[in-house]
């Protein structure tokens, strides 16, 4: 009659039962492992399994466990229906990353595939083909109906919903008395609460301390739930407890890192007056009002045939200077004009139309400066990007124009003399130190499954964590990054974050997928437009990669978007790429301007996941001078507010000329976050692309966790060949 029961049980989601046979039968258990699998309705499952080994009795079983990727690969035999075995193996799984169905293929044997999942796979999109009949059971309240509808079509296989109460039976026969004792291994006794869980699910619990007695049936599951520890535990006819809680710990070495710069000391003429030769960081080139001819009667005459590389338009006009080399990709040719610290209107050469600098008195001129490359773009961002023509009147000599903006772009007391701290400490949060705790990888990585749930809301936990597990265990450490994507509500910083330290790891189809996830989920920011087109880069998807690149600099990525602030960037990535990959791309819908080569000595990218921080970079050159690039409210509003409406974060930096060959030491100063109360985390990466735009480009990622205000760290330290 039993037997009967389990034969309609299995019948009724359409498993064909074709009897008890000697021979065995070969199953392969694909059992999600995923964090979203942690809801699970594990006594359904069971109840499924009992009633199905019940009733083919023998088989030779594989089980795979899965999340990200397959885990483990066990094998069992069971005789007469006997499981135990496989089911004691399943109560010891801890529930952990994002899901992929990839390698599943690959890894299950030939024979029936038992397929235990929700169906939100989210590191992949893979329909795997197994070669056995396939049978994909849920439990989950939430789950992806489609995929796995998707998947049982791939393989003309079932899906079988255990949440269907039609078919749910269960009997609270035999039940009988079980008891147990609970403490703690260094403190005594400890409360607890323990209860049965079954089939349908129905709770029977109570506090205890110490010694408990409590009714239930073979095949049920006996839950102890501590503080944030829960275990779980099946009954059988021998069953006795004594369940302990026990804490220890690990420790790291801290890195401390310090340098000194010697000085050399060589004074030249500047726009800055009397300057040391390396103290302004960069070449440049200067004239004084001794080199302007008293003839001059409008600035053009003083401009024109005193620069190398630099000219003006047809005109002969100021506002349409042009300096070599000119890459911006806004459709603008034009150099910027700073008059006195002031930047003034540009002329565009895509639209003819022309500023007016017929104000400018040729013979009230102090001096004038060129600025190319870093040096531009450091103080000017991708303002500057064709070059910046300073000019510094008589009148500002003296004692300034009133009312105005302090010259930023002016370098005072920059020398790297050595005396500056570099904060090289060692990132410390709450989480962290308990997982130092842990003596080695197995013991942190049962606290990091504990403390997760009471720091799940926090941003940067998962990130923090991945960097903590990374060094030992890179396997661990990226299955604990793919749960951000398991997340529900998860926040840009997270995802950004997320993709940053993928990329620096150089974990490119994680950083794709957080990519991805990034634009699904916020649509309306520029920048996971960019970030996606990246990944593809990086990953080997040129053109997906190159059609990316291109939809942004035409707007078709999103019509209802303003990619300009990313312009400049996108331009030299697509010359970049189709530089390198042309043979391989198809380049018909690209732009004609796009398709001349850049060149630097290097290019720094900037990047960072939190538009809202403020900090400062401090760029040291090989004369070991510094200068600064401020991403504050206070130097550049207007930048600032332009990264929070349309949702972008990176700048890039050229280092061209000879003077520029050497080490380079980047350092960066935290400042807080603008917003009062904005406690979002802040990663900065940098990405130094060596000859850029030559043969032997290459590249590395640094990135550093900003943490406690007004710190100073190195961020990156470099040389340029």
């Amino acid at each position: 009659m039993k037997q009967l029961k389990l034969q309609f049980f299995l019948l009724a989601f359409g498993i064909c039962v074709v009897g008890f046979t000697q021979e065995n039968k070969n199953v392969t258990i694909c059992w999600d492992v995923s964090l979203s699998m942690k809801n699970r309705d594990i006594d359904k499952e069971y109840y499924f399994l009992d009633a199905y080994f019940k009733t083919i009795q023998n088989a030779d079983v594989t089980l795979l466990t899965f999340s990200n990727q397959v885990i483990s690969k066990n094998d069992f035999t069971v005789a007469s229906g006997n499981w135990s075995g496989i089911k004691e193996n399943l109560n010891t799984i801890k529930y952990d990353g994002a899901t992929s169905y990839e390698e599943l293929g690959a890894y299950a044997d030939k024979g029936e595939v038992l397929l235990f999942t929700d169906g939100k796979q989210n590191t992949s999109s893979s329909s795997p083909s197994f070669e056995g009949e396939l049978y994909i059971i849920n439990s989950n309240q939430d789950f992806d109906r489609a995929s796995l509808n998707l998947l049982s079509i791939v393989n003309n296989g079932n899906l079988v919903d255990l949440l269907d109460k039609s078919n749910a039976k269960t009997s609270k026969q035999n039940q009988k008395e079980y008891s147990g004792k609970i403490y703690n291994g260094t403190q005594g006794l400890a409360s607890a609460k323990i209860y049965i869980k079954s089939f349908p699910a129905e709770q029977v619990s109570s506090d205890i301390q110490g010694n408990f007695k409590i009714k239930g049936a073979v095949g049920d599951t006996l839950v102890v739930s501590y503080g944030n520890k829960v275990t779980e535990h099946p009954l059988d006819n021998n069953f006795a407890l004594n369940f302990s809680f026990e804490e220890s710990g690990i420790q790291l070495d801290e890195v401390i890192v310090t340098e000194k710069v010697p000085v050399q000391e060589e004074e030249i003429t500047t726009a800055y007056g009397k300057e040391n030769k390396d103290k302004i960081g960069y070449a440049v080139q200067s004239i004084s009002d001794e080199e302007i001819a008293p003839v001059s009667t409008t600035v053009n005459n003083a401009v024109q045939g005193k620069f190398s590389g630099v000219s003006l338009g047809q005109n002969e006009d100021l506002s349409e200077v042009k300096m070599r080399p000119s890459n911006s990709i806004l459709g603008n040719n034009y150099g910027l004009i700073v008059v006195d610290g002031v930047p003034m209107e540009r002329s565009n050469s895509a639209t003819g139309e022309i500023a007016d600098t017929s104000f400018i008195d040729p013979q009230n001129i102090a001096s004038i400066t060129v600025l190319k490359g870093l040096s531009a773009t450091n103080r000017y961002g991708s303002e500057g990007a064709n070059g910046v023509l300073l000019i510094t009147t008589k009148t500002a000599t003296f004692d300034g124009p009133r009312k105005q903006k302090k010259d930023l772009a002016r370098l005072t007391n920059n020398v790297y003399d050595g005396k500056i701290k570099v904060n090289s400490k060692t990132l410390v949060t709450p989480y962290l130190k308990e997982l130092k705790k842990g003596k080695n990888l197995q013991e942190a990585y049962d606290i990091y499954l504990d403390q997760r749930n009471k720091y799940w809301n926090t941003s940067e936990y998962l990130l923090d964590v991945y960097g903590f597990f990374y060094a030992s265990n890179r396997e661990v450490a990226e299955r604990i990054l793919s749960n951000v994507l398991e997340k529900k509500d998860t926040s840009y910083e997270e995802l950004r974050g997320m993709f940053l330290k993928s990329e620096e790891s150089r974990n490119h189809k994680m950083a794709l997928l957080a990519a991805n996830k990034m634009l699904e989920t916020f649509p309306n920011k520029i920048q996971p437009y960019f970030d996606v087109a990246m990944a593809n880069k990086n990953s080997g998807n040129y053109q997906s990669a190159l059609d990316m690149f291109n939809n942004i600099a035409n707007g078709k990525a999103n019509a209802k978007l303003n990619f300009g602030s990313l312009e400049k960037v996108v331009g030299t990535e697509i010359r970049n790429l189709i530089n390198k990959e042309r043979k391989n791309l198809d380049i018909k819908k690209v732009n004609q301007k796009y398709l001349n080569n850049l060149t630097y000595n290097a290019r720094l990218m900037l990047d960072w996941n939190n538009p809202d921080a403020e900090f400062v970079v401090q760029f040291v050159n090989p004369q070991k001078r510094f200068f600064n690039w401020e991403h504050t409210d206070t130097s550049d509003k207007k930048r600032i507010l332009d990264e929070l409406q349309h949702g972008f974060a990176n700048e890039q930096f050229e280092i061209v000329g000879a003077d520029t060959k050497g080490d380079w030491i980047l350092n960066v100063t935290y400042l807080g976050n603008r917003t009062s109360g904005n406690k979002a985390p802040t990663f900065l990466k940098c990405t130094v692309q060596y000859n850029f735009g030559k043969p032997n480009q290459t590249s590395e990622e640094h990135l550093v966790r900003l943490q406690d205000t007004d710190d100073e760290q190195q961020l990156a330290k470099f040389t340029v060949q």
